[in-house]
């Protein structure tokens, strides 16, 4: 159970999350401290303008990536407004918006935001913003060219709570949706905590939530890991075909790993999905797991490839920006190059190991 936990001299309890006073406490919170946000990839979003026309509505927030360049949309919601079943509506509307933009276009639309906020442009605002030494704005804005001349963009709804209805819409347009167009859930719920609003945010995994709101009567549990990749290998055969060659191929690179002795393979198998988990040598944790779950899937270990793999990860954010995150789904073609690349992460963990640890 996510929230926070205080001890009231009889045992550990958690604390009732607080109603926010109305939607713009929340939506102010958002604007103050967009890093809050944890989305997959870990953007540096930059707030630009706050309540912005795009098109024939208006966007809570308009932000900025200061590594990418790609155009940030945030629409902030409480789950218990009537009007919460139309924000995916809005959010899809306002990306149609900027898809029609150029780089030169979305800077007029917003410099009088920017100016508001004391810049002359898009790139000074970001810049001042960041303020480390590491914003580059020649390459902030060939990036930004770039992400506006691919079509590129993402949503981020903001909710206290998530319902389960709106968790299945996030899911299948997540599902649907492409690589020009990220959509996140996000909710953050507040508690009171000694007089003071502590705000916990997360990330909400459609594919996750579900399964985990489904009882065990609807659904068994699922089994223990078991060493070796046979059972998923056998569930290959009855996944949809148009995922089967995937799958084959996800199976065969997680075999040639721990020949090669870079992992150690277990699978878990649940009742209508299959886990396959390429442990790295020793460890109950992998840098990657690989998905039999009404379609093939690769899904990053953001914290562990990190810690094991910081140059390959280096090089991952490169070729797929964004999309290294904490549980997400990869979404992109799942190629021989992309591959290579996660099996550069094992190879580096393996590298970075001592004799007396193997």
């Amino acid at each position: 159970m996510t929230g926070i936990w205080h001890d009231e001299g009889k045992g550990l309890v958690p604390l009732p999350a607080q109603r926010y006073a109305d939607e713009q406490a929340l939506h102010s919170s958002i604007e103050r401290a967009p890093a809050m946000l944890p989305l997959p990839g870990q953007p540096r979003l930059v707030i630009l303008g706050r309540e912005v026309q795009l098109g024939n509505g208006y966007a809570d927030l308009v932000a900025v990536d200061a590594d990418s360049g790609r155009p940030v949309v945030i629409e902030v919601k409480l789950a218990a407004n009537s009007d919460r079943r139309t924000v995916f509506a809005q959010v899809l509307g306002y990306a149609s918006y900027i898809f029609r933009l150029s780089a030169t276009a979305f800077e007029e639309l917003m410099q009088p935001y920017v100016t508001e906020r004391g810049h002359a442009t898009v790139a000074a605002l970001v810049a001042a913003e960041v303020g480390d030494g590491s914003f580059d704005i020649d390459s902030f804005r060939n990036g930004m060219a770039g992400e506006f001349e691919k079509g590129n963009a993402r949503c981020v709804v903001v909710f206290d709570a998530a319902p389960t209805d709106l968790i299945e819409l996030a899911g299948y347009l997540q599902t649907v949706t492409n690589d020009r167009l990220d959509i996140d859930l996000v909710t953050v719920t507040a508690y009171d905590v000694g007089g003071s609003q502590v705000l916990v945010p997360q990330l909400v995994e459609p594919e996750r939530a579900l399964a985990a709101s489904i009882s065990p009567s609807r659904m068994q549990r699922e089994a223990k890991p078991t060493s070796g990749s046979a059972s998923f290998r056998d569930s290959i055969d009855s996944a949809d075909p148009s995922h089967r060659e995937l799958l084959r191929r996800l199976c065969d690179w997680a075999e040639q790993l721990q020949s090669d002795r870079l992992t150690t393979l277990f699978t878990t198998v649940g009742k209508s999905r299959w886990i396959l988990n390429p442990r790295l040598p020793g460890q109950s944790r992998g840098m990657f797991t690989i998905w039999n779950d009404g379609g093939a899937y690769v899904s990053p270990q953001r914290t562990v490839i990190q810690a094991e793999a910081p140059n390959a990860l280096a090089r991952l954010d490169e070729r797929l920006p964004g999309q290294i995150g904490q549980n997400n789904y990869l979404k992109c073609d799942i190629n021989d190059e992309v591959l290579a690349l996660l099996r550069s992460a094992y190879e580096e963990s393996a590298n970075r190991r001592t004799p007396a640890e193997e």
